[in-house]
């Protein structure tokens, strides 16, 4: 059963930074991590996903009305003011590419945790750059340890967001031949294969709307009334609903 979850104002949290045993014991040496984003809410959520529903969407009007946020790949084409990684490898390319120096880089505490300890060995002594690398990353706040793009509307949430919306979250095999992710076969993705898990990121999807029952979730795809009809929502989801891009466009984007 999920319990809902009343908001409040993130300001870090504890997190394990080593793990050692001795004389048969665990011993643990923790770390509290301040939240340096201190991000405040402008507008409305736009949560971007990669999936090829938004391919001929212009994201770079997103930008006018709200906040983005993405994930992986996402900045290679668009820049947006928050993404996230859980992956290692791609992680370690956001980094090499400077990511973090252009918006905020999200990612799991023990991406934070490796990238703090190569740089400390890599230049031990240089006081400006073990200050300068931990910076281009940021804990995800109270990690649900779901697939980076359900953390980025997470992290919206936890920003404090009360309206999102969620572009390009396909959450769907579109059949033989037919992408599911718009960086697939590229560069930390692998080939599109047959054991990708849409359950388990649908699950999240579902947890994540019953977890905050007072924000409102609105997924803009082109064929809505299939969509909805695959999300199984509705009736027992009161708080999301699902729209075309051009109700979206016209409604939201046009009103914001």
């Amino acid at each position: 059963m999920i319990t809902p979850i009343k908001w409040t104002p993130y300001t870090g949290e504890d997190v394990c930074i080593k793990t050692t045993m001795k004389r048969g014991k665990k011993i643990q040496e923790w770390r509290f991590y301040e939240d340096k984003v201190k991000a405040v809410p402008r507008g409305n959520a736009y949560c971007i996903g990669n999936g090829p529903s938004r391919k001929d969407f212009d994201l770079t009007r997103l930008k006018e009305t709200g906040q983005t946020y993405g994930c992986n790949a996402l900045y290679r084409d668009f820049m947006p003011d928050f993404i996230f990684s859980v992956d290692s490898k791609m992680t370690k390319q956001m980094m090499d590419d400077g990511v973090g120096l252009q918006t905020f880089h999200y990612a799991p505490a023990l991406e934070v945790n490796r990238h703090m300890r190569d740089d400390l060995h890599m230049i031990p002594n240089n006081p400006q750059w073990l200050y300068k690398r931990p910076a281009e990353l940021h804990l995800i706040p109270s990690n649900p340890r779901w697939i980076s793009g359900n953390v980025a509307f997470w992290v919206a949430s936890v920003h404090g967001h009360k309206n999102i919306y969620l572009i390009g979250y396909d959450f769907r095999e579109y059949g033989p031949g037919q992408l599911n992710n718009i960086y697939q076969d590229t560069e930390c993705y692998g080939e599109r294969n047959q054991d990708t898990i849409f359950d388990g990121w649908l699950k999240q999807f579902r947890d994540m709307i019953k977890m905050r029952p007072d924000v409102n979730f609105t997924v803009v795809h082109d064929n809505p009334p299939d969509y909805l009809n695959y999300l199984q929502t509705g009736t027992d989801l009161g708080n999301t609903k699902v729209i075309s891009y051009k109700e979206f466009e016209n409604t939201v984007l046009a009103s914001s």
